[in-house]
């Protein structure tokens, strides 16, 4: 017998081994009417992971909308009432100008607790401490804030416990307590 050739029990014994396997494992792949479980597991695996990916990110765009839309909310609320833009309920505008061309314009409104002014100041030395002051007609000085001076235009909001029909002045006065300018 040539060394190449396989006898007849040989033959027998793969075929035996051949019908052992199932007919996923043929070379020439599975026959047509196969059922494809590993396919359809994978497919469905991946759908599922798409449409998770998917939910989350809607459930982060609409979870970032409302913290934006609530910032926003509470931002507006609570600059609500600072006086500054419009002049309704203003009881007094004053405005000033210094020597040195240093700029003031202050909007002065009673309320129950005092007087509440937003004071717009420009043309300060930069760096400069400054002292927002209100004078009243009787004399008294009030501090209703302060702030370090820099080269642009500064909007400062205050009170003081004076009524605005009492007030005399408002200055923005350095630390000797001169005055850099005064409106009135």
């Amino acid at each position: 017998m040539a060394p190449n050739v396989l006898g007849t029990n040989e033959l027998n014994e793969n075929d035996m081994l051949m019908e052992e396997l199932p007919p996923e494992a043929m070379l020439d792949g599975p026959p047509p009417n196969a059922d494809h479980l590993l396919q359809r597991t994978l497919g469905t695996v991946r759908d599922e992971r798409h449409q998770a990916v998917r939910r989350r990110g809607r459930i982060t765009a609409l979870s970032s909308t409302l913290a934006v839309a609530g910032v926003l909310a509470g931002g507006v609320w609570m600059g609500q009432g600072l006086g500054v833009g419009g002049t309704e309920n203003v009881d007094a505008l004053m405005q000033g100008t210094s020597s040195t061309g240093a700029h003031m314009a202050v909007q002065v409104t009673d309320t129950e607790g005092g007087l509440k002014l937003v004071a717009t100041v420009d043309g300060m030395q930069d760096g400069e401490a400054c002292w927002l002051v209100v004078h009243t007609k009787d004399g008294r000085t009030f501090t209703a804030g302060s702030w370090r001076a820099h080269s642009g235009e500064v909007t400062l909001a205050g009170s003081a416990m004076v009524r605005a029909g009492d007030v005399a002045g408002v200055s923005v006065v350095n630390h000797d307590r001169q005055p850099l300018v005064t409106a009135q």
